[in-house]
């Protein structure tokens, strides 16, 4: 409702550009995505083209395994993003592990799949949805006659268990590949040992440092030559495994103006005038007449703990209470006590659903409501006094709850309030052990009380919310900020220009990739990203005005810089280089002056007194990963565990500091557990490779991404 109201406000302003724009804009649109998703594919991997077709019927599938689990909710926007990119993430695993298995010659048998299904060591998942929820036993009997029933079964019902065998057989099949490469691992003797010795064999140490921050940055300059030879010497570092974006961009925020705050203040002195005097029995009329928020609050009574923080007062307050209104972030919202009770927190129920045509999240359901009223009641007789087992039984069999499939029926703890009026009212009043029908917006429900907490106290309120929305008037207004700010903001210097005459907040978003969702305080930022990665998008443009209406903002956007994936070219990494650069310099610097300092020094001490700094001792060994006071510096402590007994070393060029260390004794290793060592690294390795062998494959895979085109 909010939204559709931010929409209408925008309507007198953009009325006269509908009637010249809009056929061209969705006919333009219209072909070109379509043309696009016919021409080009999601993405190519190994030469093997994904297309939109086979993403689109693989998304509806994963919407499918949400509805199973979680019902049919809605998405947020974020939340749909997150979809699209598992479900690409999988099309592009399939076919770069399936490549594998072929190379391989790996297969998955018919009797390694019964065996996941119905043996002794079947797959947690099946083990899951198969499972008394009371005793914890496992029927691969039940299995069995699922599978068995199958063709009896609704065709979302066959797709749903076809879903189920094709997630675990394909895990069988990584599980397998996984194990193939965690087999291959060995660690001969003389390595455990030697990785026995660079963890245990101890080199006592004195050094000193001469930190690179003691030089000011500001008294180093550095020219471009010396930059362009450090760019040369470290290109591999500066390799783009992606593409992305560099923008600048202005926000312009719609916020409620005075005139606005004052008309909703005018309602809300109205409706607190009334809300004292307002019967109970009148109340939920009066708050669907005065406030923009629903509320559910016939069969909802709160602890003390989840109240808001300006309606605590009302948790031992008189009944009648009132809390006058008060606004955060332009909400308004006041609150009205009408009655207290001690209830249970949380209850635990099963039940069988028994939808009708019509009914909430009924699809597919073909049978009248005085048929479901029928059989609810004939099932209603029949599991009086049935035990968990009958019950669950009956609960696979006729229950159109999606998640019958996987709990039987038993639904588990859940906080007082939290089901539907009707059902909740079922279970919280009547006793652990009682069987009760009730109707709800679902179906017909058989309930079966399985347990309660121990009652506390809780308080019913009533609550007007009322949000302060921009007028039409003041969204037009800001509309026409950003519109005049993207007009005159031709060029770059002329959107800085446009920045400084006007006061305004300038944001950077560096390194945006084609897969990133947000941007700098802007949650609703795939729109822009897809804009800057636009092939007809150059870089130096400036958008149109990006209407944010989620988040109540316009923004106006200036397209920095554009790196394509491969080799970065010098002037766009330069100002990455210079810090580095800066560093050399310092270290050159150090160096030079630690070599002077060593002149006719024969120890640590000599040298630290006539640097002034302090000398540090520290037991190090190869496997040491930072110095204390510096932090991680590999250089020297490689350097330290070859260093001669007693010897001075030469000027280390390390991260943080020029080093010169002295080890003054060698603490040597125990001998070495082999077989612990063995358990440990082979341990280490195999969760290498479940978190890691996949990645290895995709970065060693040819794969190109055009989902940007797409979402």
């Amino acid at each position: 409702m909010a939204t559709i109201g931010k929409i209408r406000k925008r309507s007198g302003l953009i009325i006269g550009i509908i009637g010249v724009a809009l056929a061209l804009f969705v006919m333009n649109d219209l072909f070109s995505s379509n043309k696009r998703r016919s021409q080009d594919p999601l993405a190519v991997v190994f030469d093997e083209k994904i297309t939109y077709r086979e993403f689109d019927a693989a998304v509806e599938e994963q919407r499918e395994m949400y509805k199973m689990q979680y019902g049919d909710i809605q998405l947020s926007g974020a939340e749909q993003f997150q979809l699209f990119n598992s479900v690409y993430d999988q099309l592009v695993q399939d076919v770069i592990l399936m490549k594998q298995y072929d190379d391989l010659g790996l297969a998955v048998s018919d009797a390694e799949i019964s065996e996941l299904f119905t043996g002794q060591f079947a797959h947690s998942y099946v083990r899951q949805l198969f499972t008394n929820p009371e005793t914890g036993v496992f029927d691969p009997y039940q299995v069995q006659m699922y599978i068995e029933s199958l063709d009896e079964r609704s065709d979302e019902e066959r797709r749903q268990w076809s879903m189920i065998e094709k997630s675990v057989t394909e895990e069988r099949y990584l599980s397998k590949y996984n194990n193939l490469v965690i087999k291959g691992y060995y660690l001969p003797t003389a390595f455990a040992q030697r990785d026995n010795i660079d963890k245990n064999k101890k080199y006592v140490t004195q050094y000193v440092g001469l930190k690179y921050n003691s030089i000011g940055d500001s008294t180093i300059s550095v020219t471009d030559e010396e930059m362009m030879a450090y760019y040369e010497e470290h290109k591999h570092e500066f390799v783009f495994d992606n593409p992305v974006v560099s923008l600048e961009f202005v926000v312009f925020d719609i916020k409620p103006s005075a005139q606005d705050l004052a008309e909703i203040q005018e309602i809300i002195d109205t409706a607190y005038a009334q809300f004292p005097t307002v019967p109970e029995e009148e109340m939920v009329s009066f708050i669907y007449q005065t406030s923009d928020v629903d509320y559910t609050w016939d069969s909802t009574y709160l602890r003390r703990d989840v109240l808001p923080v300006k309606a605590d007062t009302l948790y031992n307050a008189e009944i009648g209470t009132v809390v006058a209104p008060y606004m955060e972030n332009y909400v308004f919202y006041m609150h009205k006590l009408l009655d207290r009770k001690s209830m249970p927190d949380s209850m635990n129920a099963a039940h069988i659903l028994i939808a009708y045509a019509g009914a909430m999240r009924a699809d597919g359901v073909t049978r009248t409501k005085i048929d479901a009223e029928a059989l609810a009641d004939s099932l209603f007789n029949v599991v009086q006094g049935l035990d968990s087992i009958a019950f669950s039984q009956m609960a696979l069999q006729f229950s159109d709850d999606a998640s019958a499939e996987m709990n039987g029926g038993f639904l588990g703890w859940f906080p007082e309030g939290a089901m539907v009026p009707e059902f909740n009212k079922a279970c919280l009043n009547n006793p652990v052990g009682s069987y009760q029908m009730v109707e709800t917006d679902f179906g017909y429900h058989i309930v079966k009380v399985l347990d309660k907490t121990k009652p506390v106290q809780k308080i019913k309120m009533a609550t007007i919310q009322r949000t302060v929305e921009p007028s039409k008037e003041t969204s037009d207004s800001v509309y026409a900020m950003a519109s005049t700010f993207a007009a005159n903001a031709t060029d770059a210097n002329a959107f800085e220009q446009q920045v400084v005459d006007n006061a305004y907040t300038k944001r950077l978003a560096e390194s945006v990739r084609t897969t990133d969702l947000t941007l700098p305080g802007l949650e609703e930022g795939r729109e822009i990203i897809r804009w800057a990665f636009d092939e007809e998008t150059e870089v130096g443009s400036i958008s149109h005005v990006f209407d944010l209406i989620g988040e109540d903002r316009n923004v106006v956007v200036y397209v920095k810089d554009r790196q394509a994936k491969g080799q970065a070219e010098f002037e766009d990494v330069k100002e990455y280089i210079e810090p580095f650069v800066i560093k050399e310099k310092k270290a050159e610097m150090l160096m030079t002056q630690m070599n002077d300092a060593l002149n006719g020094i024969n120890s640590i001490d000599a040298l630290s007194k006539k640097l002034s700094i302090e000398v540090d001792t520290f037991d190090v060994s190869f496997a040491t990963y930072s110095l204390p006071g510096y932090g991680p510096e590999p250089q020297a402590i490689g350097v330290i565990s070859v260093l001669p007994l007693n010897t001075i070393s030469r000027p280390i060029k390390g991260e943080t500091a020029v080093f010169v260390a002295m080890v003054t004794s060698v603490i040597e290793a125990p001998p070495a557990d082999i077989n612990m060592i063995r358990m440990q690294k082979q341990s280490f390795f195999q969760s290498k490779v479940n978190y890691e062998l996949f990645k290895a494959l995709q970065n060693k895979a040819e794969i190109e991404d055009n989902r940007v085109q797409y979402f």
